[in-house]
């Protein structure tokens, strides 16, 4: 019992470090994106075909942050599932899933 509240403590430990530093680079990311949104108001000699290939790029960045986000809340979810239930539960579980 004892091992697994060290476990459970343990992976709520990395899921709050994992959640500042993803916080961090978020902040990193939209200071980059207004930077670059700066820089293209005060540059006109940019063609409209750039200034749109930089914004459908600064959105991928955005949309792959926020997936890699979800995935790694549902990883530490099922981590903690199976840490609550045990591994051979969980494995049992997920096999009659698929």
């Amino acid at each position: 019992m004892q091992t697994e509240e060290i476990t459970k403590q343990i992976i709520s430990y990395q899921k709050a470090a994992f959640d500042s530093g993803f916080s961090a680079m978020v902040m990193l990311q939209e200071q980059t994106t207004q930077a670059v949104d700066n820089m293209l108001k005060q540059s006109p000699w940019i063609p409209v075909q750039s200034r749109t290939a930089i914004s459908e790029w600064s959105n991928m960045c955005k949309k792959g942050t926020q997936d890699f986000k979800e995935a790694a809340d549902q990883n530490y979810a099922k981590l903690a599932e199976m840490v609550s239930t045990g591994v051979s539960n969980f494995t049992t579980k997920e096999k009659t899933k698929k």
